[in-house]
């Protein structure tokens, strides 16, 4: 554990604060906040639904957890409530938190609170966000500016934790455009990775969601210079829209100022060029190319030297649940958090890329609503899987929408005459079918952001029982 900073944090909200409990601690968001607190000295609790890996190591670190939503969590001991943008306003504890009057915030305020006062790096987009950011904190750490660090996956540089106390004058933060959380912050530099609609549980359309980018943009610092891919004509339409702010597009097209002119495989690695500069990489696909051009940039704008930043993006590994490779023998396994078609699409062409036969995709839909709003483009995204197999929904945060299911996939796909696609409805089937199908030197990909990746795990386990 880092050492402690008691009580060092400059920020209204935490001033005379000693006992903080968040409400849906289990989400990767608050989990890094808890976590940053609790290694600054302050006394940290917090709920979860479903307690799991990331609960346990908050545990690990002195978090009191509790399981499930109860009034009985709160008491009048309790400084300062922190709950996500998951929980509802009929949450039992939020209204034990009004009733005895605990000042109470979200989680987005929170983080805006930590690292609005640093030299700040946000990094934001549709898809993206997580590998990026690590990309960038990873750069810094490497560079000797031991930044603060939030980000929305497990990174092994951070010892498979999501956030990191520095001592340096800056910070790197995933920027979430869920509930509009990151108008919260205020940031010196922005990254925009991508603009697709998504969301549509808070969005009511693209121009609904393109304007809360442009608040965020606008939101920023003085002097605040943004980093955009330029070849998104979501992201440029934004840059051109505020134009009186510092910017620097990235991509493959010419009209950009840094141009990735060429990229090529080996071995699994990448090598490209941008201006003048050849970059290696350790991770597959042309969306890492793409983050790693602007990570690059980032170090660029921080005049940091650019063989070190190099050096720090060829020994980047990836992120947990990013396309993470799980299993290699005679098949390869991946776990993989990719929940949106675009997420999807770019997964399919990085290990089409470098696979040796079939691959196989096992497809878990995230949310009623994403399902109801991108059932035709989840067909088309998979459709190039050699086999396809669809599992039940995950409805994380929602209700059940009456007609809305993963036969909306099923039914697309196999109205196109795609007969490599198959509807599991449990996970014990899932593995059966597997074990039907599966061949030598088959890749698998496990992809979801909901429970999917435990039958990953199960699958994974039975390979490796097998062996033995």
């Amino acid at each position: 554990m880092q050492k402690k900073k008691v009580n060092s944090i400059n920020s209204k909200i935490l001033q005379s604060v000693k006992k903080i409990h968040f409400i849906g601690i289990g989400g990767v968001g608050m989990s890094g906040i808890a976590e940053y607190l609790v290694k600054n000295g302050y006394e940290v609790s917090g709920s979860d639904s479903a307690p799991g890996e990331i609960t346990n190591r908050l545990s690990s670190f002195g978090v009191r957890i509790f399981e499930g939503h109860n009034a009985s969590n709160v008491n009048k001991n309790i400084d300062l409530v922190v709950y996500s943008a998951a929980i509802k306003a009929d949450n039992p504890e939020l209204a034990k938190t009004l009733e005895l009057g605990i000042h109470n915030v979200k989680r987005a305020k929170m983080l805006g609170e930590i690292v609005n006062n640093d030299f700040l790096i946000a990094v934001s987009g549709t898809h993206g966000k997580t590998s990026t950011t690590a990309m960038v904190a990873k750069v810094l750490i490497d560079c000797g500016l031991d930044p603060t660090v939030f980000v929305g996956g497990a990174i092994d540089f951070l010892e498979d934790g999501n956030s990191r106390i520095g001592k340096g004058k800056y910070s790197v933060v995933e920027a979430d455009e869920y509930d509009r959380s990151f108008l919260t912050l205020k940031p010196d530099i922005v990254i925009i990775t991508n603009v697709d609609l998504d969301h549509t549980d808070i969005y009511k359309d693209l121009g609904d969601l393109k304007n809360a980018f442009k608040e965020f943009l606008k939101g920023g610092k003085e002097n605040c210079r943004i980093i955009g891919f330029g070849d998104d004509r979501n992201v440029a339409d934004l840059l051109n829209s505020v134009n009186n702010i510092c910017s620097f597009t990235y991509g493959f097209g010419k009209q950009n100022k840094y141009v990735i002119e060429e990229s090529y495989l080996k071995d699994s690695k990448i090598r490209y060029e941008m201006n003048g500069e050849y970059i290696d990489l350790s991770v597959p696909g042309k969306h890492n190319v793409l983050n790693s051009a602007a990570s690059f940039i980032a170090g660029s704008l921080l005049e940091l030297d650019p063989g070190m930043i190099k050096l720090s993006l060829k020994s980047f590994f990836g992120v947990k649940r990013r396309l993470e490779l799980k299993y290699e023998n005679d098949i390869r396994v991946y776990d993989d958090y990719a929940h949106h078609p675009t997420e999807i699409e770019y997964s399919l062409f990085a290990v089409k890329e470098i696979s040796k036969s079939r691959v196989i995709t096992v497809f878990q839909p995230h949310t009623y609503t994403r399902t109801r709003d991108f059932f035709g483009g989840f067909a088309k995204a998979l459709k190039d899987n050699d086999i396809t197999i669809l599992l039940d929904l995950y409805p994380a945060r929602e209700k059940a929408i009456e007609g809305v299911s993963t036969e909306l996939i099923y039914d697309k796909m196999k109205s196109v005459g795609l007969d490599n696609v198959y509807y599991e409805k449990s996970f014990d089937n899932a593995i059966k079918k597997l074990g039907e199908i599966v061949k030598k030197d088959d890749t698998i990909i496990f992809q979801g952001a909901g429970d999917v990746t435990n039958l990953c795990s199960d699958f994974v386990n039975k390979l490796k029982n097998t062996e033995n």
